[in-house]
């Protein structure tokens, strides 16, 4: 199943991304859901809306937070996906550390992508090897990169393992990001996508003739289920 809809502000897409995923967490009321967080600009209107609009109605320790992917930088760098996070959603909610797997930046990066693929691969259902997530939250970058998954960096689609080291071809920073094996699996893949600025590269994203040409479209015509919540306004 294909959807997507297209909303008048980031505001109105956070808001119909956290009320989907309210809703499929009622529909199930007896087990835990996983969700896989990423950083940006975009996901800090999302965690800002939560907690101001839906922390009461949150069944937060049914949640367990995992994260996309990961700047390789202490949790207090302001670059710190989870650093945001925490900082704008989860302390203000009071989420204890046991309903969090955060990924450790300010480790060693190949290493720590070993170790936190374990973690997943332990704690997260699986299905043929592969963790599967309730909930995967994703952005699409100008270049149609996502997880950290660049262009020139083709082959983390289909790595063997849940987590990989990655660098930024622009500025070389390292980072640790999930590859497409559970981008794809995860029962809701969603790109959550705003801004005038990515109007163009959406277009190509769900364009099926484009599919392997970018990291953000080939999840998006590979996923089990994709979901779109965009406002390209600013």
């Amino acid at each position: 199943m294909i959807d997507h809809n297209l909303y008048v502000s980031p505001v109105q897409a956070s808001q119909a991304l956290i009320t989907h995923i309210l809703e499929a967490m009622d529909k199930e009321p007896e087990r835990p859901f996983t969700i896989a967080l990423s950083g940006g600009t975009t996901p800090a209107t999302l965690f800002e809306v939560w907690e101001r609009e839906y922390a009461a109605y949150t069944p937060w320790p049914r949640i367990y937070f995992y994260w996309v992917d990961e700047r390789c930088v202490p949790p207090g760098d302001d670059q710190s996906n989870f650093g945001l996070a925490h900082r704008l959603l989860l302390g203000k909610v009071g989420i204890p550390a046991s309903h969090y797997y955060r990924i450790v930046g300010e480790g060693a990066p190949e290493e720590e992508a070993k170790q936190y693929s374990s973690i997943v691969k332990t704690t997260v259902p699986t299905m043929d090897g592969v963790p599967v997530f309730d909930f995967v939250l994703l952005g699409i970058g100008e270049d149609g990169h996502t997880s950290s998954i660049f262009p020139d960096r083709q082959e983390l689609l289909t790595a063997g393992e849940p987590y990989e080291v990655s660098v930024n071809p622009y500025n070389k920073t390292v980072r640790i990001c999930m590859t497409g094996r559970p981008l794809i699996e995860a029962r809701h893949t969603c790109f959550l996508v705003t801004g005038e600025n990515k109007c163009s590269i959406l277009k190509e994203i769900l364009d099926k003739n484009k599919e392997e040409v970018y990291p953000a479209s080939y999840i998006w015509h590979h996923a089990r289920n994709p979901q779109l919540y965009a406002s390209l306004v600013s």
